[in-house]
């Protein structure tokens, strides 16, 4: 029996591992490129649940397609981070179903709205204490860094050990390795208030239960081009629209 021209085409389906640099556009898998059959479409939706997403869908000269323009909002309103996982299926003329996982491979379950810190909140109360907040402090009321559960950014506060002579280093919060799922060894470019760009060495170990993550190698060229000095507190930003799965780029930026 023919079916009738209304009916949606077979059900088509690939997942997504959320790397960096996934915020600002995502890939879709080049092995699906063929069951688009030459849809040359400009604009996707998205679906999710009741809700549906707008995106611009980007081609490349070398024939890459991927989700553009609309997709980094997307992203935010359903706070998809690195690890996670995203289910589409392909529903016909651009549209596509999703199903999104966290990075244990269980349904994501999304923060009320009664949930989520306003960014502007999250200043306010960056130098209070509070549940989901890592906090370690080296000498007086004074805390080494801070930084929120889930959190793209964490402050620090120098030391001078970060700034010695001698091997160097700067301490990364666990929360933040945590919740961007910095689990080896990576490169990471650091873009410091004098604007000049360093590439660092991020290096993770693991001390029994403990994850312990530092830069070392490229941090003493860091601090000594932009002059960071005992007692100042900077702010790491992870940049997502420059990261990607080979190289981790973060602003830094003292208050």
């Amino acid at each position: 029996m023919q079916s009738s021209s209304s009916e949606l085409p077979i059900s088509r389906r690939f997942f997504k591992v959320m790397v960096p640099g996934f915020h600002s556009k995502l890939t879709i898998p080049p092995a699906f490129f063929p069951k688009l059959k030459g849809d040359k479409s400009e604009k996707g939706t998205i679906i999710k649940g009741k809700d549906t997403w707008n995106v611009e869908i980007n081609r490349s000269e070398k024939g890459i397609i991927s989700f553009d323009k609309g997709w980094e909002e997307f992203v935010q309103n359903h706070d998809l981070r690195v690890g996670d996982f995203a289910v589409f299926e392909h529903l016909g003329d651009m549209r596509f179903s999703v199903t999104l996982l966290d990075s244990t491979g269980c349904d994501k379950k999304l923060l009320e709205k009664s949930e989520v810190v306003p960014s502007q909140e999250k200043k306010k109360k960056v130098n209070s204490a509070q549940p989901g907040t890592e906090k370690r402090k080296v000498e007086g009321d004074q805390p080494h860094y801070q930084c929120m559960k889930g959190s793209s950014e964490f402050t620090a506060r120098i030391k001078e050990y970060n700034v010695r002579k001698r091997s160097p280093y700067m301490h990364i919060p666990t929360e933040f390795c945590q919740s961007n799922a910095l689990f080896q060894n990576t490169t990471m470019t650091l873009t410091g208030p004098s604007g000049k760009s360093c590439p660092v060495s991020l290096r993770i170990c693991n001390g029994g239960k403990t994850l312990y993550a530092c830069i070392t190698r490229g941090w003493h060229d860091f601090f000594s081009s932009n002059k960071l000095k005992v007692g100042d507190v900077c702010l790491f930003q992870l940049d997502r629209s420059k990261s990607d799965s080979n190289s981790i780029a973060i602003d830094v930026r003292v208050l």
